[in-house]
């Protein structure tokens, strides 16, 4: 091999490395990219479902408020009736009436109002050790269908338990991530609350069974 020749080979193989190098460099970012967009993804979903599952509960937390409004209205209009009749009775010396009537009226002011096929306060609050409030299955901010079971467990590989009976305050501890603590809404349909180590992190669940 004559020395040019030689000298020619060299080079080529001098300009041949950064090229090789260059494309493996390329490569890399691609891998770090597809990491990123994945975990991005991931995240996205989790806020898209957060932000579905707080319009639920906003929408309906407006529905509930306007049919306690419109029954409360409903009370009041019966209310101011029975009373005219209550006192035109008292009027006549009809005081027998006159005093089922008024019983009627303690009854009915007396009576909670409760959205349809929702349970009362004072339903829930019958419930031994409240742990009844919280059986069942609930879909909670992530997405995940979480039961939680008589004997404080979950079917999630977590346990509950109930830290604080006034408030309905209850602790969830998971497996791989960090603890929840949640509030039974007064319908027994929503919990809500924080990351018990991160007050700035909201979760809840929401009751679909």
């Amino acid at each position: 091999m004559s020395l040019r020749t030689f000298t020619f080979l060299a080079s080529v193989a001098f300009f041949l490395q950064p090229n090789v190098a260059s494309i493996a460099d390329d490569k890399l970012p691609e891998v770090q990219s597809s990491e990123n967009l994945v975990a991005a993804e991931l995240d996205q979903h989790a806020t898209d479902i957060r932000s579905i599952d707080r319009r639920f509960l906003d929408a309906r937390d407006r529905l509930e408020q306007s049919y306690i409004q419109e029954r409360k209205s409903l009370r009041e209009t019966l209310v101011r009736r029975l009373n005219k009749q209550k006192k035109a009775h008292t009027e006549k010396g009809e005081l027998d009436i006159a005093v089922a009537i008024r019983d009627h009226m303690e009854r009915i002011e007396a009576t909670e109002i409760v959205p349809p096929n929702q349970p009362s306060t004072k339903e829930i609050s019958s419930g031994p050790a409240g742990s009844p409030d919280i059986l069942g299955t609930w879909r909670w901010n992530n997405g995940v269908d979480i039961k939680n079971l008589v004997s404080g467990q979950t079917n999630g590989a977590g346990t509950w338990r109930l830290v604080d009976p006034q408030t309905r305050t209850y602790e969830f501890r998971w497996k791989r991530i960090p603890p929840d603590r949640v509030t039974l809404s007064p319908n027994g349909r929503v919990l809500e609350g924080t990351k018990a180590h991160d007050p700035s992190f909201r979760v809840w669940a929401v009751r679909i069974d």
